[in-house]
């Protein structure tokens, strides 16, 4: 029963919920950053690059910096996940294979 009121404890936990909202704020700053940046560059660079970016960006954060980092990670994870089709392959485990 102690797992329990420990797991609810976690929920409960506002330092947990910053550190979420700053790896989800690095999760999302490169997509703003892209849509930002890449409407006024003359070439596209690969979405990737926009993660790495924030990668680097967050050692300039007053507090934060890992989380932030590992949203931009996760960020360029995900889109490497994209661009070999491993994302989709993984969403599309338990569909009923070929609808």
């Amino acid at each position: 029963m102690g797992e329990l009121a420990d797991s609810f404890e976690t929920l409960a936990d506002s330092d947990m919920w910053t550190d979420v909202g700053i790896l989800f704020g690095g999760f999302m700053a490169p997509t703003v950053a892209r849509n930002l940046i890449e409407p006024n560059m003359p070439w596209d660079l690969p979405d990737e690059v926009y993660g790495v970016g924030v990668v680097l960006g967050a050692g300039y954060l007053p507090q934060g910096t890992n989380m932030a980092r590992m949203g931009g990670g996760l960020y360029v994870a995900d889109k490497l996940a994209e661009r070999a089709d491993i994302k989709q392959r993984v969403t599309s485990v338990g569909d009923g294979g070929g609808n």
